[in-house]
């Protein structure tokens, strides 16, 4: 039997944090029956957090998280290697194609979205900075996931349950992510937003390391397969080698 190495009351903070983040903004008592804990703990929780700047209180006596959490986002953001590097190419890939770019990396067997940049015909989704999903629903994901470790890559699969939303089988996944990895390319169609495709290459040095991947996401009627596979794939590419440059001998 594994050994529990968790702290109880870590987890009961942890668990207010995010609820609190499901809700935007809650009572004492919303979160004690929302989280089935005693008001008394929940009250304790939240005097802490309060007094350490983690949460603040509305005209209406809610909680709600405080900016010191888009503090210690940023700074962790900013410590991604060749983040300097890679925005300002961001900028360049959404100008050049009027769409939106994305960067994205891997964190916990998760794709999470780390930095973008919108062109002028950009469209607005519910995508956001810090987002977790799972690898295999975006283009920049499954570019992420074709060129890790074939260990670290089989353990995030193992994790998933087949068939996937999509219907595909594990088989079906594993021959895409082995093509992704051949052409060191991938497209994505609505797998994560409807009417939303995407082309996405990895960030790798010389060695192999992956950096995460960059992408360019738009409504599929505009990212038709004339545009994706010629203009965009193209760019995208360009520009992933430009860095895989810069990645080699920072």
């Amino acid at each position: 039997m594994g050994q529990n190495t968790t702290v109880g009351s870590d987890e009961r903070m942890l668990n207010i944090i995010e609820a609190l983040k499901e809700r935007t903004s809650a009572g004492v008592t919303e979160l004690a029956d929302a989280l089935e804990m005693p008001k008394s703990t929940v009250h304790v929780h939240l005097s802490t957090l309060k007094e350490r700047g983690y949460v603040v209180q509305d005209e209406s006596h809610e909680y709600q998280l405080s900016l010191r959490f888009l503090d210690m986002g940023t700074t962790i953001r900013q410590t991604q290697d060749m983040y300097d590097e890679v925005i300002p190419k961001l900028k360049q890939l959404a100008e050049e194609t009027e769409e939106k770019a994305w960067w994205t990396v891997e964190e916990n067997g998760k794709a999470v979205f780390i930095a973008k940049a919108v062109g002028s015909r950009a469209i607005r989704t519910n995508a956001y900075i810090g987002q977790h999903i799972e690898l295999y629903r975006l283009a920049a994901g499954k570019s992420i996931l074709a060129n890790l470790p074939d260990d670290r890559k089989n353990a995030i699969i193992d994790g998933y349950e087949f068939p996937l939303a999509d219907g595909n089988s594990r088989e079906d996944l594993e021959r895409e992510l082995a093509e992704i990895r051949e052409t060191g390319v991938a497209y994505g169609t609505e797998r994560f937003l409807q009417g939303v495709s995407g082309v996405g290459v990895p960030l790798k040095d010389n060695a192999g390391n992956v950096y995460g991947a960059i992408s360019v996401s738009g409504p599929t009627n505009r990212l038709d397969s004339d545009r994706v596979e010629n203009e965009l794939t193209n760019l995208v590419r360009g520009i992933s080698g430009e860095l895989r440059v810069s990645l080699s001998y920072k």
